[in-house]
């Protein structure tokens, strides 16, 4: 496997887990502004980590699997 393609496995499990945390928190009826305020982060940064925009890191990933009421692994099925 070559890197380029390597590179795009991890952007498409990225973006499986971003889609995963959108139906989530839709599923609830939450709001992005919902998010963003549990989170402690302006609506413009949650909207940018939704997007791909922002790196979503581990410590912010356990915050959202929290908010979202899911276990950790709900991320990685």
């Amino acid at each position: 496997m070559n890197e380029n393609t390597s590179l795009q496995s991890v952007d498409h499990q990225i973006n499986n887990i971003l889609n995963m945390i959108i139906y989530r928190r839709k599923k609830l009826g939450l709001t992005q502004t919902d998010l963003a305020n549990k989170l402690e982060i302006t609506l413009s940064g949650y909207y940018k980590i939704e997007k791909g925009k922002t790196d979503l890191n581990f410590r912010r990933m356990l915050e959202i699997a929290e908010i979202l009421d899911v276990d950790l692994n709900y991320f990685f099925k």
